[in-house]
């Protein structure tokens, strides 16, 4: 899953009004943001292999660290402890933001098991879990679209005093996450060098973040 990611940003934030959607944006996309340093690196593994998929050639080998169950808690609570200590600390509203953050990092584990073919672990090795939704094109297409137009409407129905320039904005942000899955997973050729993909992947993220940024402006 990519953009069906978001959904959960959305949602927390309609939940906790507070939170940054930026921040919520690299939460959500946090253990993937580690993954492909972690892939060039050497640490986890991931094969590009023609038709692995109907939506991609991911053969995600080996990726205990980021993705395994345990590593995906491990990696909340230092989110929590990053962001506790460095923005909220102090704050009356800190510990809950922090909170919140970390439950946008954890849900990445849970997005990706409807997602994926079997290759996400507990620890590390057997047994590996995932749906396997990436086995029909059209359906992982509209599930992550409904994810997205769902926690959309949550959050414009609870984010309080939300401008109409704001409003305008997500459901904009939105419609664009719609497009690029249309793109990838219709138009765009599959990816043929790992060092591109991870580049490409991590400017995303990048460009993403700061859209959602953009788009909590007050």
């Amino acid at each position: 899953m990519f953009t069906g990611h978001y959904a959960a940003a959305f949602a927390l934030k309609g939940k906790e009004n507070m939170a940054s959607l930026g921040m919520l944006f690299i939460a959500t996309q946090f253990v993937d943001i580690l993954f492909f340093p972690l892939v060039v690196l050497g640490v986890e593994r991931l094969k590009l292999e023609d038709n692995f998929s109907a939506v991609n050639n991911y053969n995600l080998e080996f990726m205990p660290f980021t993705h395994g169950l345990l590593g995906s808690l491990v990696w909340a609570l230092i989110f929590y402890l990053i962001y506790y200590f460095l923005i909220g600390r102090g704050k009356k509203d800190g510990k809950p933001l922090a909170m919140v953050m970390a439950l946008g990092v954890f849900s990445h584990w849970f997005a990706d098991l409807i997602a994926h073919t079997p290759d996400l672990p507990l620890i590390s090795g057997e047994p590996k879990f995932g749906f396997g939704l990436w086995r029909n094109k059209l359906a992982t297409f509209l599930t992550e679209a409904g994810l997205l137009i769902i926690s959309l409407i949550y959050y414009l129905k609870n984010v309080k005093d939300l401008k109409q320039k704001s409003r305008n904005r997500a459901i904009g942000l939105v419609f664009f996450l719609i497009l690029l899955d249309f793109l990838s997973f219709y138009v765009l050729p599959p990816e043929k060098d790992i060092m591109a993909l991870c580049f490409s992947a991590l400017a995303s993220y990048g460009i993403l973040a700061g859209l959602a940024f953009w788009v909590d402006k007050k």
